[in-house]
């Protein structure tokens, strides 16, 4: 079955947008302080800047269905593309808990301030199978939910703003000090820093995933990815900013800070209740439309890989009547629901759970990055004649450079989560580095696995 062509220019800048742009790890970058200001600039120059230039030359160049696992197989060959895309997809079910929790402590804080650890492990896995039933739904219908996800978070982006702006009328000063000895990087401190930072700024390759329903990919890849990196880094300083204006940094909450800054702003507004509710709910869809972004882009991305026999083949498998990827939502999904009762059991609340989902999938996720700055690296190399409509500017020797700049800062990124300076290795760390062996040793064995049975099916002619 033909894929529809449905997505334009608009639909790559909001997707991406809504795919990068994610509040919910904003609290955690603010709760660094004001040096966090020049950590983002260095981690934009040395990391956002060159990912989003390399994505865009992939991604106009290689314009099949499957984005980032083409890439791969291309410069690496089969297993290391099936290797890859296992990491990228797994990491998502892994990573959506965190999200699903955060989006449960803000309606416990709205509406039911008592809500336990449990319930909010209740209210997560019904959200996962409704995000399920999204996924299973054709693209021209599903593409409106990061739609309607990006104005929602240009809405939460600019009540921030007007929040920040009313609490200093209100009361002459903000609630830390900024100052320039204060912005400078501290480089002791940058072991907090970059993880959360890298973790914000990655995403561009997403949209790729679907480069078979694009209109036009060669053209409006490059675009999107240059119009939605403006807006996204435009809106992290402004965000963080505005948290720094209203919430003391040693009182900021990671799992629900933005709520936390209008809860403050509003105290005493006569109509306090109404707003906070009324922003409460923006940033709940908010969030929602950022997880069901990335699994709209991730499940269609791992079913490509696994039609090709590089993973099991029911995550290959397709619905009839949309191309939907039925297979990946719904392994997904059950992933998703054993991590959360697995997290409930060990974490003590929602920010020590959000907290330890988030370094466990990053690092798992971050493997795929890691693979993916060498292959263009080899592609530039290996695949010289490709005619690429978009070709980052300057000699050839300044590409090589950017793909090593963010090759670097993966692998600082990963290094640091997986040790947790400063942390109880025993309750912290170690179970992030445990989960982290058990994911990698299940794919090596599902790769290879799916490898022979697809070998065998083509040699038997099935």
């Amino acid at each position: 079955m033909e894929r529809k062509k449905v997505l334009g220019f608009k639909d790559l800048v909001l997707f991406t947008f809504c795919a990068m742009f994610g509040v919910e790890a904003i609290p955690a970058v603010a709760a660094i302080g004001p040096s966090a200001i020049s950590w983002w600039l260095i981690c934009t120059i040395g990391f956002f800047l060159p990912f989003g230039l390399i994505t865009a030359e992939l991604g106009s160049t290689y314009t099949e269905q499957g984005g980032i696992y083409v890439w791969i197989k291309r410069g690496l060959g089969d297993k290391w593309a099936g290797r890859s895309i296992w990491y990228y997809w797994i990491a998502l079910p892994i990573w959506l808990p965190a999200m699903y929790i955060a989006i449960s402590d803000i309606i416990g804080h709205m509406f039911f301030p008592e809500m336990s650890l449990w319930h909010q492990v209740f209210l997560s896995v019904v959200m996962i199978w409704i995000v399920v039933g999204i996924n299973l739904c054709s693209l021209k219908f599903s593409k409106w939910v990061p739609n309607i996800g990006a104005i929602t978070r240009f809405i939460v982006v600019f009540g921030m703003l007007a929040a920040a702006i009313a609490y200093f009328l209100k009361n002459k000063a903000f609630a830390n000090e900024i100052t320039f000895a204060g912005i400078i990087p501290n480089l002791s401190a940058a072991v907090v820093f970059v993880p959360m930072i890298i973790y914000n700024l990655i995403g561009f390759e997403l949209m790729s995933g679907a480069a078979g329903e694009m209109k036009n990919p060669a053209r409006d890849i490059p675009k999107a990815v240059i119009m939605s990196a403006l807006i996204i880094i435009s809106f992290y300083l402004i965000s963080t900013i505005a948290i720094w204006v209203i919430v003391p940094i040693q009182e900021i909450n990671v799992a629900s800070g933005i709520l936390q800054l209008f809860l403050i702003t509003f105290e005493s507004f006569a109509l306090k209740q109404l707003i906070i509710v009324t922003l409460g709910i923006l940033i709940s869809v908010t969030l929602f439309s950022e997880i069901v972004t990335w699994t709209l882009g991730e499940n269609r991305i791992v079913a490509e890989a696994a039609q090709d026999g590089k993973l099991p083949r029911v995550l290959g498998k397709m619905s009839k009547v949309n191309m939907a990827p039925i297979g990946a939502s719904f392994v997904s999904g059950i992933i998703s629901t054993v991590i959360i009762i697995i997290y409930g059991l060990f974490a003590r609340n929602a920010a020590e759970m959000f907290w330890q989902v988030i370094s466990f999938s990053t690092i798992v996720g971050l493997f795929s990055y890691a693979i993916l700055f060498p292959v263009f690296i080899i592609l530039r190399f290996k695949d010289k004649q490709r005619v690429r409509p978009y070709r980052i500017p300057g000699p050839g020797w300044f590409a090589v450079l950017l793909a090593i700049m963010a090759e670097v800062f993966v692998l600082i990124t990963v290094l640091v989560l997986a040790i947790q300076p400063g942390s109880d290795f025993t309750r912290t760390a170690l179970p992030i580095i445990i989960g982290v062996i058990i994911a990698v040793i299940t794919g090596e064995f599902l790769v290879s696995h799916s490898l022979r049975q697809f070998s065998k099916l083509r040699s038997s002619g099935g």
